[in-house]
Order: C-alpha cells, then sequence, then structure tokens
C-alpha cells in the first residue's frame, strides 16, 4: 500500500496528544531499520510487502479488548497496512500516553488508540497498532493475564510480538531522546545478531538501554545481540 496517507493520519492523532515528536519519529526509524536489517537477514518473513490479512468479524470480541472502533462503511476504505506499516504507526503513538502522565503510559496509549476510529484503518489493523504501542514497554504478552492479548487470534498474538519486540528495542535505542543513533547495521554470525551503532559516540545511555530492552527481541528471534 502507499504509506503516505496513512502516516499522516496517525501523525495528526499524535499531535492531538502534543507527543514527543522527535523522539517517536526517532524510535521509528529506528524501527524500521530494524526491521528491514532483519527481514534482509530471513530472520522473519514480514517485510514482503503484503498486507497483514484481516480476521473474520466473528473472531473479534472488541469487548474484551475495550475497543469501541466501528468498521469503515465500505471495505475499500479500509488502507490494509503492511505490518511494516502497523510498526510505523505504533513507533509514532507509542509514547501518546504521557498526556495522562508517565505511569503506566504505554496502557494509556493503547486505551487511546483503540478509543475511536482512525480514518481508513479497520478496527482489526487499529487493534493491531494498539497492541504494538503497548508491549514498549511493561509486562511482555501474556495471554493468562491480558484478556486483550488472550482475544487475539493467533496469528495476530504472533504478529504483535514480532513487531513488539522489535519497537521496544529501538525504543531502548533512543533512551536519551538525543537521536544518539543516527543509524544502525546488522549483521548475522550463526546465533549472534550483531548491530553496528552510527556514528558510535556519545551513545553510552543507549548502549545500555538497547542492550536491556532487546531481551524479548532476542527471545522471539532466537538471537543474541551484540552491539557494537
Amino acid at each position: 500500500m502507499d504509506q503516505k496517507p496513512l502516516r499522516e493520519t496517525i501523525l495528526a492523532l499524535a499531535r492531538r496528544y502534543d507527543f514527543e515528536e522527535g523522539h517517536s519519529l526517532q524510535d521509528e526509524r529506528l524501527a524500521l531499520r530494524l526491521f528491514d536489517e532483519t527481514s534482509r537477514l530471513r530472520l522473519h518473513a514480514l517485510g514482503r510487502g503484503e498486507a497483514f490479512p484481516a480476521q473474520p468479524a466473528d473472531n473479534q470480541d472488541l469487548s474484551l479488548r475495550g475497543n469501541s472502533v466501528r468498521s469503515p462503511q465500505n471495505a475499500e476504505e479500509c488502507l490494509a497496512p503492511t505490518p511494516r506499516d502497523i510498526l510505523s504507526s505504533a513507533a509514532i503513538l507509542h509514547d501518546i500516553g504521557y498526556v495522562e502522565g508517565y505511569e503506566q503510559h504505554h496502557k494509556t496509549a493503547f486505551r487511546l488508540i483503540i478509543a475511536e476510529p482512525i480514518p481508513g484503518l479497520s478496527p482489526h489493523d487499529q487493534t493491531l497498532i494498539a497492541h504494538v504501542a503497548r508491549y514498549h514497554r511493561g509486562g511482555l504478552p501474556d495471554p493468562a493475564k491480558h484478556p486483550s492479548f488472550a482475544a487475539l487470534p493467533l496469528p495476530d498474538r504472533s504478529l504483535v510480538e514480532q513487531l513488539g519486540a522489535i519497537l521496544r528495542f529501538a525504543d531502548g535505542l533512543d533512551r536519551s531522546h538525543s537521536d544518539a543513533v543516527q543509524d544502525l547495521g546488522c549483521e548475522l554470525d550463526g546465533n549472534r545478531l550483531i548491530i553496528t551503532l552510527l556514528p558510535g559516540t556519545d551513545d553510552e545511555a543507549e548502549r545500555w538501554a538497547g542492550a536491556k530492552k532487546a531481551r524479548w527481541f532476542e527471545s522471539v528471534y532466537g538471537v543474541q545481540v551484540i552491539l557494537k
């Protein structure tokens, strides 16, 4: 799909909540770099450009998610985002919960994302974006503890875990909110994913937080992350 209309819509929503634009766009940029690099290395098969198929409406229990969104009137109104688009949208929106304070802001972001229809998105895709944003920090997805996650079909849970792990890792790589990491590159050596952070100076906070927030990523993708 052409990502531009969706991204503009998502940015407009984020600006309604006075989001920290510099940090959120940096997280988006780093998350998409990680997505593209891990796709190149065949650590996932999400980068082929296909839209993620919507689940039938009768599989969706929106009440369990607190989701009040309505389906677009016509299927043609949906933008059919790819997994990469979902990651981009979640990265932009992940910190909008700060509008109600830092405490539990990831859960607040989830609630705000599903609070009303987002033009062009189906309830299914809107819910996926909300889940990916929600898991950028805090507890990991657990169907025994998180009814909203448990309500997702298994393919959706897998997608949330793959994209959520990337976003959480990327968020750690902008720990100081200073754009210290201007680019990154990945190489695979056995099960070691060697990630070179550029330019590689004044990024101690990013290396510390990145290593910490890479743990879920390592579990999901079956690699050991080495930051260089």
